[in-house]
């Protein structure tokens, strides 16, 4: 496959210097020749960003620092291309709700106070639509608070993307709670800390954040928020794998600072995964109390998407959907005519899907 050389559509670009200088020396400074541009790119825009970031911590620190979480979090998980973003887009129609958009995720250092100001400098970064389903990506598009992460720590996946070939060292930030102590409580520092600063953006608005990853951390999260609420969506298998890989094909291509891995190492980690990620929560979703999960599954929500939101806020308890229902009917109406991406397998990729992940297709009937 022939690598993507776009320079500017990075999403370190809102790293903070710092962070990004040791993930630099955490790699040994080995970018690949043709990406150059790239990094220096982002050292660029993250050392002239230093005073916008002193400037947020000076205005807002101590506010943020006193805001509490008053109102629990509820947590989309389930695995990459399973329909997190569809169901959080619809459900972010209620004003009751904020969430992490591109702008918060991509400049999660700064938005506070130069938003407004660098908005139109990342709206530019952002292709017109996701490569690897079409749908549109605007500067106020919900987004995976991990991105936020990745750009706040050194403790995310998500380096592995710029940094594929120690994507399997990234990997380990997956199930946070199996890393030192230290590093533990420097996870929870620095996620906390973002979340405390959405809410005070939003004036104390409940946050509803879609995050795959988080699907490893229940035991973690609810040691941070004991009364957050979980929505596990989950999709076919058969169509879960194909779509993962377009991820690893048509988008993660652009943000590549190192020649990745061939293909089949890659198909290899998305297989390897998966297991880990539902081994991990089939053993933690029993924590969670009564009345604060609900599991759906993602061929029945695009069937019934209104219907099943209905169902989410009734086993949840959460209010408001009779004042917010003509805000999901307006969004619905907006997607009748989106067409999914078709996946066509052959009968041995059947076959090797079936077998390794056999554990869910038996545990959702597929």
């Amino acid at each position: 496959m022939q690598e993507n050389r776009k320079v500017t559509e990075q999403t370190l670009v809102g790293t903070r210097f710092l962070n990004w200088i040791k993930l630099l020396f955490e790699n040994r400074f080995r970018i690949s020749f043709r990406f150059l541009p790239r990094a220096f790119f982002i050292t660029f825009i993250t050392w002239i960003m230093i005073p916008l970031v002193l400037f947020d911590r000076i205005s807002f620190g101590r506010k943020i620092k006193r805001t509490p979480i008053t109102n629990p979090p509820i947590f989309i998980i389930g695995h990459w291309r399973s329909g997190t973003t569809y169901l959080q887009t619809l459900m972010i129609q209620d004003k009751q709700f904020t969430y992490v958009s591109n702008l918060h995720a991509f400049l999660p250092w700064v938005f506070l106070g130069s938003g407004k100001l660098l908005s139109g400098f990342i709206s530019r970064l952002l292709p017109e639509k996701r490569r690897m389903d079409n749908i549109p990506l605007r500067i106020h598009s919900p987004q995976e608070d991990e991105y936020a992460m990745a750009n706040i720590t050194t403790y995310s996946l998500y380096h592995g993307i710029a940094f594929p070939r120690r994507i399997h060292y990234y990997s380990r930030y997956l199930a946070i709670d199996e890393l030192p102590t230290k590093t533990i409580k420097k996870w929870k520092k620095a996620y906390h800390t973002f979340l405390k600063k959405m809410t005070f953006a939003s004036n104390g608005k409940q946050l509803v954040l879609k995050n795959p990853t988080n699907t490893f951390r229940i035991k973690l999260l609810l040691e941070m928020y004991p009364n957050a609420k979980f929505i596990h969506i989950y999709r076919n298998p058969l169509e879960v794998y194909p779509s993962t890989m377009l991820l690893y094909t048509k988008m993660f291509p652009y943000f590549h600072l190192q020649k990745p891995f061939t293909m089949e190492t890659r198909r290899e980690f998305v297989f390897t995964t998966y297991n880990k990620m539902f081994e991990k929560f089939f053993k933690e979703k029993d924590l969670i109390p009564t009345g604060n999960l609900i599991e759906i599954k993602y061929e029945d929500f695009i069937k019934e998407p209104f219907n099943i939101l209905r169902e989410i806020y009734q086993k949840l308890n959460l209010s408001g959907f009779d004042t917010a229902k003509d805000y999901f009917n307006s969004y619905l109406d907006t997607q009748i005519d989106f067409q999914k991406n078709i996946h066509e397998l052959d009968d041995d990729l059947k076959q090797e899907i079936s077998q390794r992940w056999q554990m869910t297709i038996d545990t959702w009937g597929y």
